[in-house]
């Protein structure tokens, strides 16, 4: 485990032991009422909320029965379930949540009726299916069901686990989130950037992701899969009638990465945290940036009773900005173009849902933060359209499958979704049968409506469909949907025909040619692979992104070789990209065949650099409990979060350092930029390469012998580099850069650091990051060194505008994890050095300056302040702390007496 890791895990651990226990909720709810309403109060919160012109508001249900809502969602006949979370984001106490189902029994806009459903922890996301209720609660899917109809769950089943983490690990933030059931079958699953260490499905399948991703699974557990990745913390996701996936992604507080709209096709990396920094032409474009926020819920409406301009459109939900957007799409090549309006003003959405009456439903948690704060938190509010008459809610089960038929061709795509769900319970029937295959090829209907009877179809008979789907196919309206529904399912994809695919890829439309690259790796159509490469040098950055991902998935390295040896330069420029993603020995052993035969410097060039993305993998992750975490603001470097060497890492790493000696002039800066990307070299190391670059050819490549081939100094080149410090002049420099460029300090390098952090002859850049480093080195004995360093790195005075070392020196005193350690600072401050007891009054005075410090810490810091201003040797020390820490105002009155008394 990496030093960094391990102080930042620790420092979680002990900050969360250090919070007070949360109470329970306070109101326990008898399992079935009456849902209270208090006109006065709920008109008073209903003035937070602004809606758009001929829109109605009303507060559908708020505490105790609605409290905490952390997701909403509706049945087919109209009941809306509203998930409650007492915890929120970060407390993580047993025993708090529950999912609530609410009737309107009038239609007035106001829930009547509930009962509790269900309790479990952290409800997240939710969707009802008939008597079935779905909640994705980290770590576990499970099917609630209501078997007698008593609106209360009378069985469970868990159909996934390991989907996240639970509430041993942390609060359910930045875990597992919404769910989304598609017209295809298959659930949606947000997941946010803590990742999946291992998830199994109720058929054995087994999946594993650091960070975050969307997952999908079918309805009983089974064929569970990695459906997009590269994502931040996405909270749900938006499932269009078309099968077009669409999440609202958070920002990652700072380093570049703001609140995204992605659209996420099959295969999609969008890039966090390795890609989207330094390989951002290798992620999937976002559709959007838009500053700061916080993305929560995501809907797609197709509903009559919502007018033109809001029917058959995205909707997103955003914690941080309080509103609920709208964003009309359109198509731009394999992607869209989007906008972005203003659709509702309410504070802290969390969720958004349309019920079959043509009603949204959109939670708020207004009044709550990221932990209990009480029973009054959250609401539920009913958003309707005045001048639509909407629809009213079909009674399913008592329709015939042929009343079902024409529900699901109408023009609403939650009555599709609910009447496709109903047909598929009812069991295949030959005359339904015949009906969907009709309306599937019937070119007269609406295309969701052909896409909805085309999906029901597969579900219902399996490989039965695809003589229908193959026909369905010939229609370019519907072709590149009906690949996909030919290709979803493997455990149905007998008789598939691969040729299909194939000639797919040469559409004109590019949606099309999406679906046939996904159909194709879904297909394991490895030797078809030929045709892929030249979309992947495609100028559609999308087409482009999946049919790369699908070279990779195929693990296609021999069609990847053909057209690097014969294709054009865009095509071999492709090839090559997707070649350096596949770690497998054939690849580098054929790459390095043909850097011994190639005598073209620009060719040779690229093969070494492929060489050097391949020299490591990503490591298998172990999970957030042992440093694999990555906190809210992870390492974005790339192009691995944890490279590790490989069985092929041997037989790079000579190449790579044969080719940094062998080089000189722009090409040698160029091969030491790219490694350094690509992480065969030190963060560091371009400063001490370009000073030994003019040296001694021994000197030179001892310093490229002991550097090429790792991301981090080992203690192996501390020898090395000890004596070339020693020198003097650009190499002391150069090896102090070296050195404040590592994430992960090898304690053999500590020597380095220390004479270089205090040295005033280097720049403030290189000093301060060395200051850094020496601030994340663990344990009592690296918190020795940081203090050692820090206190000769005292400001003379505070600065208006401090510069780099002030910078470092001020997070260092205000770094939370300082409450930790306040015994050191408080033993420090009454027998330190000089320098040293100025330091520790600094960080003491910081330690109290908030209302918010944990008592504990106050009650032990505040006598050792006040004994300070009557001891003579520690006053002086205490009033250039608190002038330092701009404190001033704060001890005026002490200040005052300090200043009489000396005069």
């Amino acid at each position: 485990m990496s030093l960094k890791r391990t102080l930042r895990s620790a420092v979680v651990a002990a900050l969360s032991a250090a919070l007070p226990a949360a109470p329970a909720l306070a109101q326990t709810l008898a399992p079935r009422g009456s849902v209270p309403h208090n006109a006065a109060r709920e008109q008073r919160l209903l003035q937070q909320v602004q809606v758009p012109e001929n829109f109605s508001k009303t507060l559908f249900a708020g505490p105790p029965v609605a409290m905490y809502p952390t997701c909403v969602t509706t049945a087919a006949d109209g009941a809306v379930f509203v998930c409650v979370d007492g915890n929120l984001s970060l407390s993580a106490d047993p025993g708090r949540g529950r999912v609530v189902r609410l009737v309107d029994n009038d239609n007035d806009g106001l829930a009547d009726e509930y009962t509790v459903f269900a309790e479990m922890d952290s409800p997240r996301g939710a969707i009802v299916d008939g008597n079935t209720l779905y909640v994705m609660h980290p770590p576990t899917l499970t099917a609630y069901r209501d078997t007698d109809g008593d609106g209360i769950a009378d069985e469970s089943e868990d159909l996934v686990t390991g989907l996240g983490f639970g509430l041993d690990f942390r609060g359910a933030d930045h875990t597992t989130n919404g769910i989304t059931l598609g017209i295809d079958g298959w659930i949606y699953v947000a997941v946010g950037d803590y990742g999946i260490l291992e998830a199994v499905g109720n058929d054995g399948t087994r999946i594993a992701h650091r960070g975050g991703s969307v997952v999908r699974v079918r309805p009983d557990g089974t064929g569970l899969e990695l459906y997009a990745v590269g994502t931040r913390n996405i909270y749900d996701v938006a499932v269009s009638p078309l099968l077009r996936v669409f999440a609202r992604d958070n920002t990652n507080d700072g380093d570049g990465w703001n609140t995204r709209l992605h659209y996420l096709p099959p295969l999609a990396n969008m890039g966090y945290p390795t890609l989207y920094k330094n390989f951002a032409d290798e992620a999937m474009p976002s559709l959007a940036d838009y500053g700061g926020g916080s993305g929560t819920g995501g809907l797609w409406i197709q509903d009559p009773g919502f007018p033109e301009g809001f029917d058959n459109t995205l909707y997103t939900a955003d914690w941080t900005v309080n509103k609920v957007l709208r964003h009309p799409l359109r198509r731009q090549g394999a992607s869209f173009e989007v906008e972005q309006e203003d659709f509702l003003e309410l504070p802290r959405p969390s969720d958004l849902a349309v019920d079959s009456r043509s009603n949204l439903y959109v939670a708020s948690l207004s009044g709550g933060s990221f932990t209990y704060a009480g029973d009054t938190v959250g609401y539920v509010i009913q958003v309707r359209h005045m001048a639509e008459p909407g629809d009213e809610a079909p009674q399913l089960d008592a329709m015939t499958s042929q009343e079902l038929l024409g529900v699901l061709v109408s023009d609403n795509a939650t009555h599709r979704l609910n009447a496709q769900r109903e047909l598929l319970r009812r069991g295949s029937d030959r005359g339904v049968v015949r009906q969907l295959q009709r309306i599937t090829l019937d070119p007269e209907r609406p295309l969701e409506a052909r896409v909805a009877a085309m999906f029901t179809l597969k579900q219902m008979v399996g490989e039965r469909s695809h003589g229908v789907l193959r026909r369905a196919a010939a229609d370019p309206a519907l072709r590149a949907l009906a690949l996909r529904a030919l290709a979803d399912d493997r455990a149905h994809s007998r008789g598939v025909p691969v040729k299909l695919f194939v000639q797919a890829l040469r559409d004109p439309d590019p949606f099309v040619q999406m679906e046939a690259l996904n159909g194709l790796v879904r297909l394991g159509a490895r030797e078809q692979a030929d045709a892929v490469v030249p979309l992947a040098a495609s100028q559609d950055p999308a087409l482009s992104h999946v049919a790369t991902r699908a070279l990779v998935h195929l693990n296609a390295y021999e069609a990847a070789f053909r057209a690097f040896d014969e294709g054009t330069p865009e095509v071999r420029s492709a090839a090559l990209r997707a070649l350096r993603l596949m770690h497998d020995p054939a690849v580098v052993q054929g790459l390095v065949t043909r850097l011994e035969q190639s005598e073209d410097a620009t060719v040779r060039q690229d093969i070494v650099l492929a060489l050097a993305r391949l020299a490591n993998r990503e490591a298998e992750w172990e999970g957030p409990w042992n440093g694999g975490w990555w906190g809210t603001k992870p390492d974005f470097t790339g192009p691995y979060y944890e490279p590790v060497a490989w069985e092929a890492t041997p037989t790079i790493q000579p190449i790579l350092r044969d080719a940094l000696e062998q080089a000189s002039g722009q090409e040698y800066d160029e091969l030491v930029a790219e490694y350094v990307r690509n992480r065969v070299l030190p963060r560091g190391a371009a400063p001490l390469l370009a000073a030994v670059q003019g040296a001694a050819s021994d000197e030179r490549e001892a310093v490229i012998d002991a550097l090429v081939g790792s991301a981090e100094l080992g203690s192996e080149a501390v020898p090395l580099l000890t004596r070339l410090d020693q020198r003097g002049g650009a190499l002391h420099a150069a090896v102090a850069q070296l050195v404040a460029g590592e994430r992960e300090l090898d304690p053999a390098l500590l020597p380095l650091l220390r004479s270089a952090a205090v040295d005033p002859q280097l720049d403030e850049e290189v000093r301060a990051a060395l200051l850094n480093a020496a601030a994340d080195l663990p344990g009592d004995e690296g918190l020795e060194v940081a203090i050692e360093l820090f206190a000769r790195a005292n400001p003379t005075e505070p600065s208006a505008a401090p510069g780099p070392v002030e910078m470092a020196w001020r997070r260092f005193v205000g770094n939370r994890a300082r409450l930790q350690q306040i015994n050191r600072f408080v033993a420090l401050a009454q027998s330190g050095s000089d320098a040293e007891r100025t330091f520790a009054y600094a960080v003491l005075a910081q330690s109290i300056r908030s209302s918010r410090t944990p008592e504990q810490v106050r009650n032990q810091v505040a006598p050792v302040i006040e004994a300070a201003w009557t001891d003579p040797q520690a006053a002086p020390h205490l009033v250039a702390a608190i002038s330092l820490m701009r404190l001033e105002d704060q001890y005026s009155s002490q200040l005052q007496a300090y200043t009489a008394a000396g005069s």
